[in-house]
C-alpha cells in the first residue's frame, strides 16, 4: 500500500503488478479518493475503463460530452476509449469520497456490452458497495497473488449485481417503453427508421419519443447513436474490418459520416481510437 496525496484528493492507493502476461482483464490499481472541493481529474482519452463506489457527499462524472451526477451509494463506470472527468460538487456540504477501480483490457468492455451496462454511466443504489468495500480490505490483507484471482472475480460480481438492479428497473419500466428498447436494441445493425418503428409500435413518432425521455432518461436518437457508437468502439478492437466497413454495418453509408459522427461522440477518430486502444490489448 502507498499513500500518493496528489492536488486536490488524498487517500489509499494499492497497485498490483501482473504476474507474468497480464491477462485480458486485469485491476492493477485500486484505491479511495477523499477529495477536496476544487478537486477534478481529465483523461482526455482514457485506456483504462474506470469503475467506482460513492462512499459519501456528491460529485459529477462525464463521459465524452455527457454529464451526470454521483451520490453517495452510486456506481459510476467509465469505459476505456473515452473523455474521463471527474469532479467534487463545490457546493454539496459533504466531502466527495469514493472506492474506485482500474480496470485494463479490453474483455472488460466486452463484459460491459455483453451485460448491458456499457451505456449506463451511474447506476443509483445497487446494492454493489460491499463489494468494492472487500477489494480494498482485500488488497490490505493479501498477497499480489492471491489478488490477482479474487478481483477479477469480484469484478464479475459487480457486474452481476449491476445488471440485475438495472433489470429489476427496467421491470418498472411501462411494457410499451420496453418493447420500444427490445426494437431499438435489435436494430442497431441497420439505419435507424423512426416511421419504422411507430408503425410497428401503432403509435406516433412524438408519442413514442415522449414515453422513451420520459422513462428512460434520454432521446430515443441519443439511445441509438450511444448503441451504435459502442458497437464501433468493440469492432474496431476486436476486428480488422475497415472504418469504411464497420459503418457501412451500422447503417452509415457515407464513411465521412460516421468518422465525423464517432469523433463528436468519443472526441477522437475512429483511426486513431483504433491506434490508441489498441496498445491495452
Amino acid at each position: 500500500m502507498t499513500m500518493l496525496n496528489k492536488p486536490g484528493k488524498h487517500g489509499p492507493i494499492y497497485h498490483l503488478p501482473p504476474l507474468g502476461e497480464p491477462p485480458p482483464l486485469s485491476v492493477q490499481f485500486l484505491g479511495i479518493n477523499y477529495c477536496d472541493a476544487d478537486y477534478r481529474n481529465i483523461r482526455k482519452l482514457a485506456i483504462i475503463t474506470v469503475m467506482g463506489f460513492v462512499l459519501s457527499g456528491q460529485g459529477s462524472v462525464k463521459v465524452n460530452s455527457h454529464t451526470y451526477i454521483a451520490r453517495q451509494g452510486d456506481v459510476f463506470i467509465l469505459p476505456a476509449g473515452c473523455y474521463h472527468e471527474v469532479a467534487s460538487d463545490p457546493n454539496h456540504r459533504e466531502q466527495w469520497s469514493y472506492i474506485w477501480l482500474n480496470i485494463s483490457g479490453n474483455w472488460i468492455l466486452k463484459m460491459l456490452e455483453a451485460y448491458q451496462l456499457i451505456t449506463h454511466v451511474v447506476t443509483p443504489h445497487s446494492g454493489s458497495g460491499l463489494l468494492f468495500e472487500e477489494a480494498v480490505e482485500s488488497a490490505q490483507q493479501k498477497s499480489v497473488e492471491e489478488m490477482q484471482s479474487e478481483l477479477q472475480v469480484l469484478l464479475m460480481r459487480i457486474i452481476v449485481t449491476l445488471s440485475e438492479a438495472l433489470r429489476k428497473r427496467g421491470e418498472a419500466l411501462s411494457s410499451i417503453v420496453q418493447a420500444i428498447k427490445r426494437f431499438l436494441d435489435n436494430s442497431i445493425l441497420h439505419p435507424f427508421d423512426s416511421n419504422q418503428l411507430s408503425s410497428h409500435m401503432g403509435i406516433s413518432t412524438r408519442q413514442i419519443n415522449r414515453l422513451f425521455s420520459r422513462e428512460v432518461g434520454t432521446t430515443i436518437y441519443n439511445y441509438v447513436i450511444n448503441k451504435k457508437i459502442e458497437s464501433a468502439k468493440l469492432m474496431l478492437l476486436d476486428t480488422q474490418l475497415t472504418i469504411s466497413d464497420i459503418g457501412y454495418r451500422l447503417g452509415y453509408m457515407d464513411p465521412h459520416y460516421f468518422s465525423n459522427l464517432f469523433q463528436s461522440k468519443t472526441g477522437v477518430r475512429p483511426s486513431v481510437f483504433r491506434k490508441q486502444l489498441s496498445k491495452i490489448q
